[in-house]
């Protein structure tokens, strides 16, 4: 979700899988869902804002391999036209913040594989 040139990430909790680290509203697909019904969903549940199919941008499917796990990550866009209060989640995550390329790809707490993704986008330039 972006808007002025910035994008929304949220904290997960420490006690959370993945804890106390920063990303992108996203989830797991459910049995009945395809891709673009999840990040809507997630959208709505992660950020209270109802975002509807026509404002998605697909920027890729990526797919990151580590050690313990396999992650898929088909990547939307929004590209909001106004700026929204965003209601996260309080049993998901901490807090939330808009944030730049360059800003968050700065953080050292970052889920697995958000540094790569802003690479794989074009956020950041490669490093």
């Amino acid at each position: 979700m972006e808007y002025d040139g910035k994008f929304v990430i949220l904290h997960r909790y420490p006690d959370r899988p993945d804890g106390d680290t920063w990303g992108l509203p996203a989830g797991k697909v459910d049995a009945d869902e395809i891709d673009e019904q999840t990040i809507l969903r997630e959208i709505k549940e992660e950020t209270g804002y109802n975002a509807v199919k026509e404002e998605l941008e697909f920027l890729g499917d990526y797919v990151f391999g580590f050690p313990d796990l396999y992650l898929e990550f088909p990547t939307y866009r929004l590209k909001l036209k106004q700026p929204i209060d965003v209601k996260h989640k309080l049993d998901e995550h901490v807090g939330y913040k808009w944030v730049t390329g360059e800003e968050c790809y700065a953080m050292p707490n970052l889920i697995r594989g958000f540094h790569d993704l802003l690479e794989r986008t074009g956020y950041v330039k490669n490093r």
